[in-house]
């Protein structure tokens, strides 16, 4: 059975030191799980793997062997030699056979960077049975913008977990290979989360974000809205201003015509009148 080649340190080296463990490449002492984040110009995928019980003395003992001196113990100076032979071998296999496809071809997609680290928690006594957790990160440069009708096929490892950020303003319309999916919608981008299939492949073909146009359209809406009440509110403030001042012309006339009346009356009255 052939592994996908994100599999971290135990089952990598496996491959090639012990291949009875690859009737098992999924067992439940091998945790595995996905972090994708797709951009228009390329994606991220970060990947972790936690092991447990037996197979992290085996990964261990196997750190202690290839990279150490067998002296059944691991320090930092080995798993730093570790982590770039990992790194080393995980780039050849990806290039040997790509994992990620635009448009149903990989010439498209560009292996700009691959990172491995393996976790402190390995430091010690090579017949620790406590958890291991190691993380790979592989970045990819698109040699075409991906849009709305743009399709994206990725390689995992099967039933892992797996979350895939899209794109700002992009969709998923459709999807192929990934199980158990459920949407969510988090800082104007979508994820989909659920778990590769046993083929696993998972195939999503890209549409314009339908939620995102839409709240888009209400926000242009409101604008129009609000600038049209304005427009409103400044006519009829200014039809209030020319009454007022029309009313404050009255009041200050209608005043002077009175007290005008008053001394007529009087110098009348002075005069005899």
């Amino acid at each position: 059975m052939k592994l996908h080649h994100l599999l971290l340190a135990s089952l990598l080296l496996a491959t090639f030191l012990i291949p009875a463990l690859l009737a098992e490449p999924c067992s439940a002492a091998f945790i595995p799980g996905n972090n994708i984040t797709l951009e228009r110009d390329g994606i991220t995928w970060n990947y972790d793997e936690k092991t447990t019980d037996n197979e992290a003395i085996f990964l261990r003992n196997l750190i202690d062997r290839e990279t150490g001196n067998n002296d059944n113990f691991v320090n930092a100076w080995e798993i730093l030699k570790m982590e770039v032979l990992l790194r080393d071998k995980m780039e050849k296999a990806i290039k040997e056979e790509p994992d990620v496809r635009l448009n149903s071809t990989s010439d498209t997609v560009e292996l700009r960077d691959v990172e491995f680290w393996i976790s402190k928690e390995t430091l010690g006594r090579t017949d620790k049975t406590s958890s291991i957790t190691n993380r790979a990160s592989v970045t990819y440069s698109f040699k075409e913008e991906a849009g709305p009708g743009t399709d994206i096929w990725l390689m995992g490892t099967p039933n892992s977990n797996v979350t895939i950020t899209l794109p700002q303003g992009l969709d998923a319309e459709l999807t192929e290979g990934l199980e158990n999916k459920s949407l969510e919608f988090e800082n104007n981008r979508t994820l989909l989360r659920g778990n590769f299939g046993p083929e696993k492949n998972i195939t999503l073909w890209l549409s314009e974000n339908e939620s995102l146009k839409a709240e888009m359209l209400a926000m242009e809406m409101n604008r129009d809205k609000s600038t049209e009440n304005k427009s409103v509110e400044n006519e009829n403030g200014a039809g209030e201003n020319k009454t007022l001042t029309a009313g404050e012309k009255a009041e200050v006339s209608q005043p002077s015509g009175f007290f005008k009346n008053i001394l007529k009356k009087i110098n009348r009255s002075l005069n005899g009148a």
